[in-house]
């Protein structure tokens, strides 16, 4: 009895997973993150229900859907110091970040293949960032959209793509060359001065990479709960600072999506187990 019981339960577990199999939803927990030179990271957390894959089907995860009205990843309102002399006037940046509306596909977790896997790699971060000037309190600032929209250029943006720059031909200039989200590996630059104040200038690379796995970093389940998935938008800052050089600093952002089980299964699932066992007890002792 004990044998048919734990054979029960595996069953029902079993149909659990692949019960979901004709839906296209997939409840995640997400995080952003936005990393500037060697400045703390910019966080901003979430969760939501992310539509995947045209058919409708899970395993193989061919693409993510992210959706505003879906719940998602946001309410980033951090101020970061810059506490670099050589970056006087300013004294810290404020952003407030969220993820907009936009997909993510092909993915095909190969993120060492020849072909670029996000051809269409579309996803704007939204949100505003604040270049303070003199005071932490950000009075007076340089601001600058993370997404824009002009009848000229389209939509540009963090996440998307084209040339982000404030301050025009002030004695501050700051632009960002923003890029489309990607799995494959990405270089940006780091300019470093040595010593501190000093003019010895040199170009440091900075790497970094997406994946795509299942539970066990098969990329074939992707798309199933314990499934991750980690893009990399790469950008590149360009400012007219340090005596008007241009300094250059590496700009990454990090998208991390946690596929998890819904709850309501999750709760299904422990009573019918539950209940299996409670049915055995009370027939092993008759």
């Amino acid at each position: 009895m004990r044998k048919l019981v734990m054979l029960l339960a595996v069953a029902m577990l079993a149909f659990g997973v692949t019960g979901t199999a004709s839906a296209a939803l997939l409840n995640y927990h997400g995080t952003l993150l936005l990393e500037l030179g060697t400045l703390p990271s910019i966080p901003a957390i979430g969760s939501g229900v992310a539509t995947v894959n045209s058919s409708g089907s899970l395993g193989h995860l061919d693409y993510i859907r992210l959706k505003g009205s879906r719940g998602g990843i946001g309410n980033a309102n951090v101020f970061v110091p810059v506490t670099d002399a050589a970056a006087a006037p300013i004294v810290g940046i404020l952003i407030t970040a969220e993820m907009g509306t936009g997909t993510l596909g092909p993915i095909s977790g190969n993120a060492n293949s020849s072909v670029e896997p996000l051809t269409s790699g579309i996803l704007p971060i939204a949100g505003l960032a604040k270049v303070c000037l003199l005071s932490t309190a950000c009075g007076t600032a340089l601001p600058l959209l993370l997404t824009q929209h002009t009848p000229v250029t389209g939509t540009k943006g963090v996440g998307i793509g084209g040339i982000l720059t404030i301050g025009g031909t002030s004695p501050i200039r700051i632009s960002i060359e923003a890029a489309p989200w990607t799995l494959k590996t990405k270089t940006s630059i780091d300019q470093i001065t040595t010593p501190v104040g000093g003019t010895v200038k040199k170009y440091v690379n900075r790497t970094e990479k997406g994946f795509a796995h299942g539970p066990s970093t098969n990329t074939t389940s992707t798309a199933t709960p314990s499934g991750v998935v980690q893009a990399i938008t790469p950008m590149q800052v360009v400012t007219n600072l340090q005596n008007g050089t241009n300094l250059k600093i590496a700009l990454f952002g990090f998208l991390t999506i946690h596929f998890i089980p819904e709850p309501g299964m999750l709760l299904l699932l422990g009573s019918g187990v539950a209940g299996l066992v409670l049915l055995g007890r009370h027939r092993m002792r008759k």
